[in-house]
């Protein structure tokens, strides 16, 4: 019983500094600002993705990623994605023009239907073995 007490000094002082990394990632991570959760998008006509960045950040990229799922996978990031790309820096911002390929029936823009995208950043800064730090999860549809 003397070694209980130890037990949960140790389990606690590992949980308050497990704590501070992952609020550092959640402070870090791209924070969406187009297209707005829910957009209509007309299909086949591009548009841009946009996300910002914390200054602090010492990510080295932020990319997107869109597929029909907002299933996670264990990594954080949306599955079964049918397009990645990186983003173009311009100060705190990130963006992608998504491209059109309108002779490409089989390109996810030409495809109609509610799809999901989500941007992430790469920093392994903090020491982690994951150094994709997500955003949240956005939808649009394509019409």
């Amino acid at each position: 019983m003397p070694h209980l007490p130890r037990f949960l000094v140790a389990a606690t002082v590992a949980a308050l500094l497990a704590t501070p990394v992952a609020s550092a990632q959640a402070a870090i991570a791209p924070t969406l600002s187009g297209p707005s959760n829910g957009k209509k998008i007309s299909k086949g006509k591009a548009f841009t993705f946009k996300a910002k960045l914390d200054s602090s950040s010492e990510a080295s990229g932020v990319f997107i990623i869109v597929s029909k799922s907002k299933k996670k996978g264990a990594d954080g990031l949306i599955d079964d994605s049918q397009y990645m790309r990186s983003m173009k820096q311009s100060g705190s911002t990130f963006s992608h023009k998504a491209e059109s390929y309108p002779a490409l029936s089989s390109h996810w823009l030409n495809r109609k239907g509610k799809w999901y995208w989500q941007a992430y950043a790469i920093d392994c800064s903090d020491g982690t073995e994951d150094c994709n730090i997500e955003s949240t999860i956005r939808s649009f549809t394509i019409r």
